[in-house]
């Protein structure tokens, strides 16, 4: 999602239900941001969660046929393309916890 998009969804849901908790969370060495949005909508408690991180490029494998070496992968990050991802979670009351709610069957 675009960040035009989630913009205009956050005041959407500003606008029609309030928000209960708003956060944005960045993680420097991993270069993501995580942004939260907690609103009491029509179908009770609801949380959207978008995660913006860099998109992989490419990843580089080093090992030895050795028994017992070890194997260690580095991710070559993107300077300017960025991956964002969208959940929806429900308040569960009987669990006591988040259930996550897959977007396409929201609409149905």
């Amino acid at each position: 999602m675009h960040q035009r998009k989630w913009e205009t969804l956050v005041d959407r849901i500003e606008k029609l239900f309030g928000f209960i908790e708003h956060t944005v969370d960045e993680y420097p060495e991993s270069r993501m941001t995580v942004e939260t949005v907690v609103f009491d909508g029509a179908s009770g408690k609801m949380m959207l969660e978008r995660t913006k991180k860099p998109l992989v490029i490419d990843q580089k494998t080093s090992f030895s046929k050795r028994i017992g070496s070890e194997v260690s992968v580095e991710y070559v990050l993107s300077d300017d393309e960025f991956v964002d991802t969208v959940k929806c979670y429900r308040w569960d009351r009987a669990v006591r916890d988040w259930r996550e709610v897959d977007i396409e069957d929201i609409g149905r």
